[in-house]
């Protein structure tokens, strides 16, 4: 027994069976985790022709669930597109109406200090493809 007893809530925090860190296995079905809207857009993404990657599962959301920054927010899924006609799809898709719910942030190399490239919705990381000057 120790000499200063924790209140209730603050043992709460600190499961008794492990203490060993493990993602969440709640989330590894995609559509358990992903908002309708997302999924609407990811599916149009996909049929517009997006060349990119799109990655919903929770490895990807949780590497890009933090910055250079003390924030963190779980991303909806990450897309990595391949050049510049992805930007333009993922753009095109975003202006439309049905499409207006969904909030992306652009992602270069999470080098930002303040959490700007953090969002609960869809990230756009460009630093997997689009990481070379082709023409000046």
């Amino acid at each position: 027994m120790s000499c200063f007893p924790l209140p209730s809530f603050v043992l709460g925090f600190f499961p008794r069976d492990t203490m060993i860190a493990r993602l969440d296995t709640a989330h590894t079905d995609p559509a358990t985790r992903l908002a309708a809207p997302y999924l609407r857009f990811l599916e149009a993404l996909t049929d517009a022709g997006f060349a990119g990657e799109i990655a919903p599962d929770y490895a990807n959301r949780t590497v890009l669930a933090t910055d250079n920054s003390i924030y963190q927010r779980l991303p909806q899924a990450v897309l990595y597109p391949k050049h510049a006609d992805d930007l333009a799809r993922i753009a095109h898709l975003a202006g439309q109406v049905e499409h207006r719910q969904v909030v992306l942030a652009p992602r270069g190399g999470g080098t930002g200090t303040n959490g700007q490239s953090l969002t609960d919705g869809l990230v756009v990381d460009v630093s997997r493809h689009m990481n070379a000057i082709l023409d000046i």
